[in-house]
């Protein structure tokens, strides 16, 4: 696997003529941006700094953006009048999650546009398998338990760690019911 979009992806989006195929494409092709910005980012830090020193400074931002990310949701649940409950994060996320909900194989053979730029990092980076795990965990812990104030999660299937699929389980926590979350304090 490359760490460009296939060929055969390019040719069969350009011959589709399906607006819905054209839009995921494009959606898919931003967020190849997204990752391939974040292993760079980590690439420098690693390399400035090496990686145990790297590693707390990669999960505070991470905390930090999925703060940012999630007080968003709040809000736009909120305005929406709908309650901040794990069943309506899906309404209020910021992600374009039809980049992995109409997943198309012609988009690359992982589901997850993220996880599609990195797996091909990890042999010449292996350091950055811990760290593209890392964001997956962060992000998607600390999105649900600030938007939620009493639910956390954690991942028991990755595609990163070379599951066929994601997978994750939620739970009430009172560590998170008291502001104390996974990463990081509110």
């Amino acid at each position: 696997m490359g760490n460009g979009m296939s060929n055969r992806m390019n040719d069969e989006m350009n011959d589709e003529t399906s607006d819905e195929a054209k839009t995921i494409a494009e959606l898919r092709l931003a967020c190849r941006q997204f990752a391939m910005l974040y292993f760079h980012f980590c690439k420098t830090l690693v390399e400035s700094l090496g990686e145990e020193q790297a590693l707390p400074l990669v999960q505070k931002a991470l905390f930090e953006l999925s703060l940012d990310r999630s007080d968003g949701a709040r809000e736009r649940a909120r305005d929406r009048g709908l309650a901040a409950t794990l069943e309506n994060f899906p309404q209020v996320n910021d992600l374009p999650s039809a980049a992995w909900e109409k997943w198309d194989p012609r988009c690359g053979e992982l589901r997850c546009p993220y996880a599609q730029q990195w797996v091909g990092r990890f042999k010449d980076y292996p350091w950055f398998k811990k760290l593209a795990s890392l964001y997956c965990d962060v992000i998607d812990t600390t999105n649900i338990e600030n938007f939620s104030r009493t639910t956390s999660h954690r991942i028991t299937k990755n595609l990163l760690w070379g599951d066929p699929v994601c997978e994750r389980e939620y739970f009430e926590s009172d560590p998170v019911k008291q502001g104390n979350f996974s990463y990081g304090k509110r």
